[in-house]
């Protein structure tokens, strides 16, 4: 048998009875969640049936109202629904009485007013001549007390000045309330009541009164208070002697900057509350503060400034060179703190405006253009590029074609090709063992349209970067690095010794992508890797794994997070006596950017 669909409003929650009943045997069925299944009892299914919904919390003294289905009645018989407080007083909401035809009714009913959340329990009897059967389940009701306001017609005042304020009384559904508020009061900064009123009704749904302070009332914090019985509702202000400022300051600049930009243009504007300009001067600095918390010697906020005289509005730009060419740049904050002060002229009055410009080393953006939405394995795509600068103009300028690979078998060979007579072809192998290489060709025809050819069984990525306006390379410190310390006993039938290297990223990320140590041995020692654990999960802290291959160890690290360095032993035996022992090199890599790279030496102790 098809049961009915029952729709939940949002917000509402039901609580449902669902029973099934083979003559005299009662077998409850529990329904916990709205749309309810057919099912059988015993195989069969007979009735009689019934289902009672209702809300699980309603609100007091409303409108309720729940519905009741008897399905499939054997004889006559008689639903009564009830209500049943805490002290089990019963209150008759619904009696239906069915002799053969099913019942689908819904009933309203006055829910009982409580002042505190109550818990009652609804009581579902269905009665026959034959059977009886009774079910209980609870249901709450909550009062819903009404909501109100206090508004002050502004939030700072001098002394001796008039507050003025309103009050609003409003119900769940926030519609405006008459209503009599037994007190209203104001109180001082030492909570002294110095206003009030008893018993004052509203008018129009609004109470509105005002207070005038003393001339010599002290400043600080005021409360307004409106009382409802023992409902209160406050609202505070502030006495502050204070006068308007003789004129405004506004600094206007971009939210975001782009390394690749030219210069900072600002500019500053100076104007009198009537509107007319300032006369005077304006010092704009501008300044890049380290991060906070992190000690690092030698690293200090970085600012240039500018002094010009000004009539009301004055721009400047700034160049930023300075702020990337320090080698303690990756300590600095990506933020420009801009602070402009202008003095008028005669008076000498100052007054400052700050604002902040975020620095976003994204310099250019590439789109791909008239591309086919599908395409058939191994089919030519015909494209084109667009290229335009952070702030969306186009240009035309030198571009570096990267492709990005990955698969988990097989090969394939990706070829671009210029559509131009004699343009520049580049072909992108990926096997097995390349596939999560980075690979990168530069295009020297830009802008063109490019022909991509893709043979094989791989997933393939193709990203364009544009480069433009580049300034002449800084050498800075490189983000990650490596040192090397060698301890250990100096036998004369072999030495035993342990080298500890430690891994340092200070990059621009929170932490790297997958980082190679590469470790060449000294000549004559063999190394012993148990100090970095071994597979499958007795690996060291980010190792993921360990290759030993003929003179070399290759140290697999998942990540190395900023300014935490990681520390590593291996141990080194040595085999076979050498003259003239030279240093060996440690080189660190990332796995996704071999050009972030470093290396270092290391040397034996022993003589």
């Amino acid at each position: 048998m098809a049961m009915m669909e029952i729709c939940v409003w949002k917000g509402l929650i039901l609580a449902l009875f669902f029973f099934a009943v083979d003559g005299h045997k009662l077998r409850p069925i529990a329904v916990d969640r709205p749309r309810l299944e057919p099912f059988a009892v015993d195989g069969q299914r007979s009735g009689p049936w019934f289902l009672v919904t209702f809300p699980a919390v309603i609100e007091s003294g409303s409108d309720a109202k729940l519905c009741a289905i008897l399905l499939k009645p054997n004889e006559t018989l008689t639903m009564t629904v009830s209500l049943l407080d805490d002290k089990n007083s019963t209150t008759h909401l619904v009696q239906q009485r069915s002799a053969s035809a099913a019942i689908y009714r819904c009933f309203r009913f006055q829910a009982p007013c409580v002042d505190v959340e109550s818990v009652w329990k609804l009581n579902v009897v269905v009665k026959g001549k034959c059977f009886k059967m009774t079910e209980e389940r609870k249901v709450m009701f909550r009062p819903y007390l009404p909501l109100t306001f206090i508004q002050t017609d502004k939030p700072i005042y001098n002394p001796g000045q008039t507050v003025n304020f309103r009050v609003v009384t409003m119900d769940a559904k926030f519609v405006p309330l008459d209503q009599t508020y037994s007190v209203v009061v104001v109180e001082d900064n030492q909570n002294n009541r110095i206003g009030q009123w008893t018993n004052v009704s509203s008018t129009r749904w609004i109470l509105q009164l005002s207070h005038g302070l003393n001339p010599e009332a002290p400043v600080g914090m005021y409360t307004l208070r409106a009382f409802i019985g023992d409902r209160t509702t406050s609202q505070v202000f502030e006495v502050k002697k204070y006068v308007l400022p003789k004129f405004e300051v506004t600094v206007k600049a971009p939210q975001m900057y782009s390394v690749g930009d030219l210069g900072l243009e600002i500019k500053v504007c100076s104007k009198y509350t009537y509107g007319q300009p300032v006369p005077g001067q304006a010092l704009v600095e501008v300044c890049r503060e380290p991060f906070p918390y992190i000690v690092v010697p030698g690293v200090t906020r970085l600012c240039i400034n500018k002094t010009m005289n000004a009539a009301g509005c004055a721009s400047l730009s700034f160049s930023t060179s300075v702020f990337f060419t320090t080698r303690f740049e990756n300590n600095l904050q990506d933020v420009f703190l801009i602070t402009a002060n202008v003095t008028e002229e005669g008076t000498g009055v100052v007054m400052s405006k700050s604002a902040t410009v975020s620095i976003t080393f994204e310099v250019g953006k590439v789109t791909f253009l008239e591309l086919p939405e599908f395409f058939d394995h191994g089919s030519m795509i015909n494209g084109k590029v667009s290229a335009s600068d952070f702030s969306g103009k186009p240009i035309a300028s030198k571009a570096v074609y990267l492709l990005d690979v990955f698969s988990l078998g097989g090969s394939s060979t990706v070829t671009v090709q210029s559509s131009e007579v004699g343009g520049d072809v580049h072909n992108f192998d990926v096997t097995r063992d390349n596939r999560l290489l980075y690979q990168e060709k530069p295009l020297k025809t830009v802008p063109g349209i490019y022909n991509v050819k893709a043979t094989g069984s791989t997933c393939v990525s193709v990203q364009v970067a544009c480069f433009y306006n580049i300034p002449t390379p800084i050498k800075v410190a490189r983000t990650l690095s490596v040192e090397a310390k060698v301890t250990g006993d100096c036998q004369p039938l072999g030495a035993n010794l342990i080298l500890s290297f430690t891994v340092t990223y200070d990059g621009p990320k929170s932490s790297t992508n997958m980082v190679i140590v590469d470790i060449k041995l000294l000549s004559g020692f063999m190394a012993d890797t148990s100090p970095l654990g071994s597979p499958p999960n007795s690996f060291a802290p980010l190792v993921e794994r360990v290759d030993a291959r003929d003179d070399h160890v290759l140290v697999y690290l998942k990540e190395v997070s900023k300014c935490n360095p990681m520390s590593y032993n291996l141990q080194l035996k040595q085999v076979l006596a050498v003259n003239n022992l030279k240093p060996a090199v440690i080189n660190v890599y990332d796995y996704y950017q071999p050009s972030d790279a470093f290396e270092t030496t290391y040397t034996s102790p022993c003589p």
